[in-house]
């Protein structure tokens, strides 16, 4: 494969700094060696960030090993976070492994990010990624805002201050695309086992129901990667309407609540009344990010008085209205170590 054609995210220039996320697997290692080939063109300096979360022994050392390698090979900077007593910690806590290393390593690359005044974090995900997720999200219910997928440049909040910037320059290649680049320049990569277990839902879907569905459409990941994003840049257009539309409702916000208005919300469309309380839901606090479809609807029915509040609604959250004024809040129960929902 020659190499791929980038398309650069807003606010990105020769005068930034980029770190890149590198696991060692083959769709990192093609991003790093990418860019650090681009890097006297189109970037000030680039930087590698590797998470070591401990959690396959003599493989996740070698795995480490490989990139510090590499890195010294390619004279890119390199971060690592080396963790211990991971899997202790989230089994102690009743965690999901997967979404807290998710969000161990994005706050990794977002404090990073602030020490070295970069621009934000390149990340390596494919086409079959962006398949996956669609997939994913559209098994557990999700709206049109789901479906939309991964897009190449979104602006994650994982805390009330400011967002972490993340680009994916790479949506448009298949996984072999990606092992194809590096072949052709002679550089190895790690394989890690335990995507091949069906202990995870992301490894089920991956070997299972993909596989399965692709009898019906031998075009199925593709067909989900245009249907992702079809349906994003109809999501972005329609998040802007709701920002602006959500403007005007003189709403009343702190770090850690909201309130407007009932009889002024409740005059709004349905689908901006849904849309608008996933933004504030998300705005009030990180834990909120991709709040079910099913809790935003008892917000609605608590702001509108058809169960009674104030109450408990997930993700550290409580809603209720009063005296003609709809609220929702932070409860502080969710620890800053903790993300998800109920």
């Amino acid at each position: 494969m020659a190499h791929p054609r980038l398309t650069l995210p807003p606010g990105l220039s020769s005068r930034s700094t980029l770190i890149v996320a590198i696991s060692g697997g083959c769709d990192s290692l093609a991003l790093l060696h990418l860019l650090s080939e681009l890097r006297p063109f189109l970037f000030k300096n680039i930087m590698a960030a590797h998470v070591n979360y401990g959690l396959r022994g003599k493989d996740s050392r070698a795995d480490e090993a490989l990139v510090r390698k590499l890195c010294v090979q390619w004279n890119v900077p390199l971060k690592v976070l080396r963790l211990t007593g991971f899997k202790k910690r989230v089994n102690a806590q009743k965690l999901s492994l997967q979404d807290e290393a998710r969000r161990v390593r994005y706050d990794f690359f977002a404090k990073l990010t602030q020490k070295e005044k970069a621009w934000g974090v390149a990340v390596a995900h494919h086409l079959e990624d962006q398949a996956e997720t669609i997939l994913d999200r559209f098994l557990r219910g999700a709206g049109a805002k789901g479906l939309s997928g991964l897009r190449s440049f979104q602006a994650l909040r994982f805390s009330f201050e400011k967002p972490l910037r993340v680009w994916r320059p790479f949506l448009a290649y298949t996984k072999e695309d990606l092992k194809a680049y590096l072949r052709s320049r002679d550089i190895p990569w790690r394989e890690d086992r335990s995507n091949q277990k069906l202990d995870y839902r992301r490894n089920q879907i991956r070997h299972q129901v993909v596989p399965f569905l692709q009898k019906w459409n031998p075009q199925l990941v593709e067909t989900l990667a245009r249907t992702g994003e079809a349906a994003a840049a109809e999501d972005e257009f329609l998040d802007q309407w709701v920002t602006e539309k959500g403007s005007k409702l003189k709403g009343r916000w702190t770090p850690k609540s909201y309130a407007c208005a009932q009889k002024t919300f409740f005059n709004h469309p349905l689908a901006f009344r849904r849309r608008w309380v996933k933004q504030v839901a998300e705005k009030i606090t990180p834990d909120a990010r991709g709040i079910s479809f099913d809790r935003v609807e008892l917000i609605l029915r608590l702001w509108q008085g058809q169960e009674k509040g104030p109450r408990d609604v997930g993700y550290g959250l409580s809603a209720g209205q009063s005296k003609g004024w709809v609220f929702l809040k932070d409860l502080g129960l969710l620890s800053k170590n903790r993300r998800r929902s109920p």
